[in-house]
């Protein structure tokens, strides 16, 4: 069985560039009478050769046009050796973390913004849009000629709504780190009417409430969303929200509540509260269950955890539905709502860290010679309903192999 874990493979190629991006900080040499940075990329990336970064004072005084820089070079994200402070003292630090947000066009937005104060001033007001900009086709006398002109006509330019909402939610968006993932959400909500004009009350957008808008558009601007909006966060943080928002609107479609008990969940003020409720929920529905299947229990009951003895690091299938109805209750999340569907299989494995379950699709592809069963990792949960780590879904992808 060859199981694709789109998760771990794209981390490993995340990983694995960043590694030879490492590489390149010290292959640095700063040219203290030209003012350069001198990047020898031959080793690592042949193909680019030697890149040059002109220093952020002769950036500022430059008349020259401005190069076509490699997008790939994250140089901002680079450990700092000697040779490459030199050149990265002069920048002013806002300047680098705004450019530092973004997986690419890091040095064609530096140069930008040291040539170009009306740049500038956008990189400080919305990155967002400066980082689009670099992105796009236009030639730099273009862009030059898009600054003197309003914010709308600017954003309409680089294929958003030119509408002034547009430019207040560019302007509102906080975010700590933009990957692809992160600029495809921004993209669902600018092209979406309904959600951008409902995001138009959030004072600050950060990657939780974004992330929120653009999955769960009925929750934007209820209480949840305004909390989650002054809060800090982190990507990992992100994917547990959107992960138990999941959970929870799923079990209550089963559960086929009402309306008013749905609406609880944007009612909540904090995460806690939410995944509170999916536990009420969980508990009635395993009740429901085990009644029919002439389990009734009480609340003191135990799980029937005869079968979990025998669990090691080698991933073991469960094919009873009352096993799939004990790790609900273990979990804490509801694995047997799956359970009827001829194309998926529940499997589940102990670590160091404690009992772990993967649900996997299994799908046929038709290949030269013959169909070929493959398969997709639907959810994977710890208990306490926790999402894993890179160790649990390395053992996982191990085991397929």
């Amino acid at each position: 069985m060859h199981l694709l874990c789109e998760f771990k493979l794209l981390n490993t190629v995340i990983s694995h560039q960043d590694l030879k991006q490492q590489r390149l900080a010290q292959h640095c040499f700063w040219d203290e009478e030209e003012q350069v940075l001198w990047i020898d990329c031959r080793q690592v990336f042949p193909e680019l050769g030697v890149v040059s970064a002109p220093s952020w004072d002769d950036l500022m005084m430059s008349s020259s046009e401005i190069p076509e820089y490699p997008s790939q070079l994250t140089i901002l994200a680079w450990s700092n050796f000697s040779q490459l402070s030199y050149w990265r003292k002069q920048i002013p630090k806002w300047v680098q973390e705004s450019c530092a947000l973004f997986e690419s066009h890091q040095l064609k937005m530096l140069h930008y913004s040291g040539k170009y104060p009306q740049v500038l001033e956008l990189l400080d007001h919305a990155p967002m849009l400066v980082w689009r900009l670099m992105c796009s086709s236009l030639s730099e006398s273009e862009i030059v000629a898009l600054m003197s002109g309003k914010r709308q006509q600017l954003v309409a330019q680089v294929g958003w709504p030119g509408r002034a909402e547009a430019v207040k939610f560019l302007r509102n968006l906080r975010l700590r780190h933009v990957n692809k993932h992160i600029s495809e959400q921004v993209e669902v909500c600018l092209m979406d009417e309904q959600r951008l004009i409902a995001l138009q009350s959030l004072p600050r957008i950060n990657s939780m409430a974004l992330s929120l808008a653009s999955v769960f558009p009925a929750l934007i601007g209820s209480r949840l969303h305004h909390a989650l909006a002054q809060l800090p966060c982190r990507p990992m943080q992100c994917q547990s929200m959107v992960a138990l928002l999941e959970d929870a609107y799923a079990l209550a479609e089963w559960l086929a509540l009402p309306k008013k008990e749905i609406a609880k969940i944007g009612e909540c003020r904090y995460l806690v509260e939410v995944s509170k409720l999916y536990q009420v929920w969980l508990k009635e529905a395993v009740s429901a269950e085990q009644t029919g299947l002439g389990l009734a229990f009480s609340d003191h009951q135990k799980v029937d955890d005869s079968w979990l003895a025998n669990l090691s690091e080698t991933p073991k299938k469960l094919c009873l539905k009352q096993e799939w109805l004990d790790l609900s209750q273990l979990q804490q999340h509801a694995w047997w709502l799956d359970c009827e569907r001829s194309n998926v299989s529940l499997v589940v494995w102990k670590d160091s860290e404690g009992i772990w379950s993967a649900l996997i699709e299994n799908q046929k592809s038709a290949e030269k010679q013959g169909s070929v069963l493959n398969s997709n990792i639907i959810r994977v949960r710890g208990e306490k309903n926790t999402l894993p780590g890179a160790k649990q879904l390395t053992a996982l992808h191990l085991w397929s192999l």
